[in-house]
């Protein structure tokens, strides 16, 4: 942020106060998410006006300028289906100090193809050195392309992880992560699924704005305290196509026995290939070993008796096949991030009962 003043003060170690508002692009392509690109939109530029305007009173110091960028400004439909009309285009755009990518809607199974994405050659052409690029929800994938997630910890919308599995294995992902970044000052931030743009928001009105702007960011827009853990929201199991029916016939078997004692043996002996070929196929496609396949089935139906019925803790570990309560309990807290009881309080019957 070269040729801005600069004061340090105690609501922020980095800034404080900025003599001119920080420039952010948002970029606003056919992929992108409405939800994703407007909520970042209003959240940014609201920073250092909104609370001045409804409650202090005091004169405006907006933290960010903020306009969105795409391929033409002529508008089309978004993703979601929404008219967007950018405020600049991918050849015409002035540099920014943030290039945001937001949620985009595209297949958890192909990667992106540069030809059909301008948007990835645009951004491979930033200097990193004066333009910080971060991602809320799947955008990460775009960040994932360029490699400047290589080697570092990352995270996206959860349904994603097999792709970046396949195809951005230097990426330390992390779905469990509602917001990653390795610097606060410099470099890549990615935040988790649908609704993960908040914390995204958060995090740069907190950093370029100060802590006191985040605060009344938050109070202003009601944007709750999500915690850092996504994995209370993602499902363990998703379908990942693939074409081989000897594991689709494993899948389709498991799914009816996962409860039973020591089932990838018995998988693996009703599929009639050796062991070691049985989980070498199995890890290619299902993006899991077969161990845990099984485990991620087991928790998934934890998870369903916990909303749709009163059964006990007990009874619910006893039916995924855990004998062992405690044990049952432990396991269930390591791969969610809550507790049965926990889990049952924020997604079961009682809480929608009142909406019926």
């Amino acid at each position: 942020m070269s040729g801005r003043e600069v004061k340090k003060g105690a609501n922020s170690p980095i800034l404080d106060f900025l003599a001119m508002p920080v420039s952010v692009h948002i970029v606003a392509t056919p992929e992108t998410s409405a939800s994703s690109v407007f909520g970042l939109y209003d959240t940014l530029v609201a920073a250092g006006r909104d609370w001045e305007h409804l409650v202090s009173g005091d004169e405006p110091e907006p933290v960010f300028k903020v306009s969105l960028i795409g391929p033409e400004i002529e508008g089309y439909r978004c993703g979601s289906g929404v008219w967007i009309a950018p405020d600049q285009t991918f050849d015409d755009a002035d540099d920014a100090d943030i290039v945001v990518v937001p949620g985009l809607t595209i297949s958890p199974h192909d990667r992106p193809d540069p030809e059909q994405h301008p948007c990835l050659t645009w951004l491979a052409n930033r200097d990193l050195s004066k333009t910080r690029i971060v991602s809320a929800c799947t955008g990460a994938v775009y960040l994932a392309e360029l490699g400047i997630l290589d080697g570092v910890e990352a995270t996206t919308h959860w349904a994603w992880e097999g792709l970046f599995q396949r195809f951005y294995p230097k990426v330390r992902l992390r779905t469990d992560r509602g917001l990653c970044f390795a610097d606060a000052s410099r470099g890549p931030v990615t935040s988790g699924g649908t609704t993960g743009w908040q914390e995204l928001a958060t995090f740069l009105i907190a950093h370029y704005g100060g802590t006191q702007r985040a605060v009344r960011a938050a109070k202003i827009w009601l944007m709750a305290n999500r915690g850092e853990l996504q994995s209370p929201f993602s499902s363990m199991i998703t379908t990942t196509p693939h074409a081989d029916a000897v594991i689709a016939q494993a899948q389709v078997w498991i799914a009816q026995n996962y409860a039973i004692d020591n089932p990838v043996a018995d998988m693996t002996k009703r599929s009639g290939l050796p062991p070691t070929t049985f989980a070498r196929r199995f890890r290619k496609a299902t993006s899991k070993s077969p161990q845990a396949y099984i485990l991620a089935l087991r928790i998934e139906e934890a998870r369903q008796l916990l909303e749709t019925t009163e059964c006990s803790v007990a009874e619910v570990g006893e039916a995924v096949g855990y004998v062992d309560t405690p044990s049952f309990r432990r396991l269930f807290k390591r791969k969610t991030g809550l507790t049965p009881v926990e889990h049952r309080k924020m997604f079961g019957q009682s809480r929608f009962a009142k909406f019926s």
